[in-house]
């Protein structure tokens, strides 16, 4: 190939970065207009603009039609920059994330999701986590399981005294093709978890210690909640135990058979209680 082909590919090359950043700034702009709208519907600035139902249908979207030689990975990654960096100029974002220690993986997991340049508030423990969320400048919170002996998070979500914060995320979403060495994470705000149309859901049960969790199992599929996986264990004192169940598709708090399983048990089972879920990954 002559020099001059090269020159007259790279100019090609120029011009669709033109009408790339073009079509950027436009989005941008949307993005803008979509923040003054819902500012104005409720009457003041928007604390939290982050919608992991919208955004996961963008992806899903992105995903099945793309093409060509770039892997699909990399273009999620650039997508959720975009995507991050337009949803900070509706109403700001700040991550305290569960980091006692370099190296764990999971600041840089939610780095790969909220953004570079997202504010991140890297924290010792799970209770400081809870407290910059609730209490602090902190609207997610990004927390692992297992890594904290002293407090148990999803136990303490599901206490009624925490009952406004819930999962709506479960990272790394592109499997663990990106950064974060195997490991996942959950992602928490102020805001209900919302049915994307493919879910889980996580739901903490609590038992008098009377029940085997494969008795509990049976007992919930039996009521009809399709449990998939389960994801934790805890002991609350010497005799409850709780457990935190992964459950195919979304189930509300509020649905009934909830309560009839509670009611049907007499007093085996002493607390069953959604504390959110999550879209699943579409990679």
């Amino acid at each position: 190939m002559e020099h001059t082909d090269i020159e007259k590919l790279r100019r090609q090359i120029d011009d669709l970065d033109d009408q790339m950043h073009d079509l950027l700034m436009q989005r941008v702009s949307l993005a803008e207009q979509i923040g003054q709208l819902k500012a104005e519907e409720s009457g003041q600035n928007s604390s939290f603009a982050m919608r992991a139902k919208r955004e996961i249908e963008i992806m899903r979207r992105l995903w099945n039609r793309h093409k060509g030689s770039m892997d699909k990975y990399v273009m999620i990654r650039i997508w959720r920059e975009i995507i991050s960096a337009c949803v900070v100029l509706q109403a700001p974002v700040t991550i305290a994330v569960f980091m006692p220690e370099r190296g764990m993986g999971n600041l840089e997991i939610a780095r790969d999701y909220f953004g570079t340049y997202t504010p991140m508030l890297s924290c010792q423990s799970v209770s400081l986590v809870l407290k910059e969320l609730t209490q602090g400048e902190a609207n997610v919170a990004v927390l692992s399981l297992h890594d904290d002996k002293q407090t148990c998070w999803w136990y303490t979500v599901a206490q009624e005294y925490k009952r406004s914060v819930n999962v709506f995320l479960k990272l790394p979403l592109t499997g663990y093709h990106g950064r974060g060495d195997g490991r996942s994470v959950y992602a928490l705000s102020k805001q209900p978890f919302e049915e994307s149309g493919e879910d889980r859901t996580l739901l903490v049960a609590e038992t008098d210690g009377t029940l085997s969790l494969s008795t509990l199992d049976l007992l919930l599929k039996a009521g009809g909640i399709a449990t998939n996986a389960i994801c934790d264990s805890y002991m609350p004192d010497m005799m409850r135990k709780a457990y935190l169940f992964e459950v195919e598709g979304f189930l509300s708090d509020k649905d009934e058979r909830l309560n009839a399983l509670i009611e049907k048990e007499n007093g085996k089972i002493t607390m069953l209680r959604v504390i959110g879920g999550y879209p699943v990954a579409f990679f």
